[in-house]
């Protein structure tokens, strides 16, 4: 009785796992595979296929903003020809320029203080100082004179002794008065000691150094080319704040009076290139007129793929060289940053 039951589910299995199998085999039947393989438009008989970026010849300048202020003023389109150092752009700097004028005044106050110093002494007054030692002197003298007096009188009782004394620290107080004045007048001769030039000094280059560099901080705000190049793009606008991040461009320009290829091969081919090999680039999509390049230079240091050929037999999880060649016929049809198929003659090797 179990034998039995067991044929009957296994029959029904086998009918369900054949009837599955035709409804996905006509499915499939009726799906188009999809196509990932890329007619090779190659001259050479047996070549080496890369991607190559157009890039300008001094390559892509990417303008940043050194700090977050508003846009007062572009100078400049896109496609427009610079000079190196041409203002490119304006940053608002009112409160620099407003601050730049306090730093000013204290660096103009410093200035003159130390001026002040180094003109000591002055000739009036070292004829005040002398001056006030003359009355010092002749106070001096005069309470001398009145204390001797007093001492050499024939009859001691002629005073009092409270006069006597009164006469005495007169005397005491007006020597005093004169050594004071005489030190007062030797300081003044002397000038303006060494320690109180050099504070002074510091104090001016202290104020100087904050004018320069609030100075160098508004014309930070004037960005510059830094080539003779042309305005590729400007990203932009008058009246808004920009960010700062270094990751953010402002403008790309770059001199295109010559455009390079900057072309990207796998690194299984490293041992198989050769800089006197032939090579040409193709547009896509234009399979027909052809860019021969002219070797520069390979770059030393290998980066991950970033560009696809789409070949069928096209390593993806690998790393490529680049390699720098000159377009030789410069077409103004041509746009930096576009893709290009490279193909390089290995036949000739």
């Amino acid at each position: 009785m179990h034998r039995k039951y067991f044929f009957v589910i296994l029959a029904l299995t086998f009918f369900f796992l054949i009837l599955i199998l035709i409804i996905f085999g006509q499915k499939f039947s009726f799906t188009k595979p999809q196509e990932n393989i890329r007619a090779d438009h190659s001259p050479f008989r047996t070549s080496i296929s890369g991607v190559g970026i157009i890039e300008p010849k001094s390559g892509n300048i990417y303008i940043g903003i050194p700090f977050n202020r508003i846009v007062k003023k572009i100078n400049v389109s896109v496609n427009d020809k610079v000079k190196k150092g041409d203002i490119l752009f304006q940053l608002d700097h009112q409160d620099l320029t407003a601050y730049l004028r306090i730093k000013q005044k204290e660096y103009e106050k410093t200035l003159a203080n130390l001026h002040k110093l180094e003109e000591l002494p002055r000739k009036e007054d070292l004829i005040i100082a002398q001056e006030a030692l003359k009355k010092a002197q002749i106070a001096l003298n005069e309470s001398k004179v009145q204390y001797e007096m007093a001492n050499n009188l024939s009859n001691p009782r002629a005073i009092s002794k409270q006069e006597h004394d009164k006469r005495f620290y007169r005397y005491q107080q007006a020597e005093a008065e004169l050594g004071e004045q005489e030190a007062k007048f030797e300081k003044l001769k002397a000038g303006t000691p060494q320690s109180e030039l050099k504070i002074a000094l510091h104090e001016v280059e202290q104020a100087k150094a904050a004018v320069e560099a609030t100075d160098s901080k508004i014309q930070s705000t004037y960005i510059k080319s830094p080539i003779d190049g042309t305005l590729l793009q400007i990203k932009i606008h008058e009246g808004e704040t920009p960010s700062s991040d270094p990751a953010k461009v402002a403008m790309i320009l770059g001199d295109i009076d010559e455009i390079n290829l900057r072309v990207s091969i796998d690194q299984y081919n490293a041992s198989i290139l050769d800089p006197n090999m032939p090579a040409i680039a193709l547009r896509q999509g234009d399979h027909f007129t052809q860019f021969p390049l002219e070797f520069i230079h390979i770059e030393p240091f290998m980066v991950y793929k970033k560009y696809l050929t789409n070949s069928v037999d096209e390593k993806v999880d690998t790393q490529v060289f680049e390699v720098l060649y000159r377009i030789a016929k410069n077409d103004s049809r041509l746009f930096i940053g576009e893709q290009m198929d490279v193909f390089i003659d290995v036949g000739k090797k």
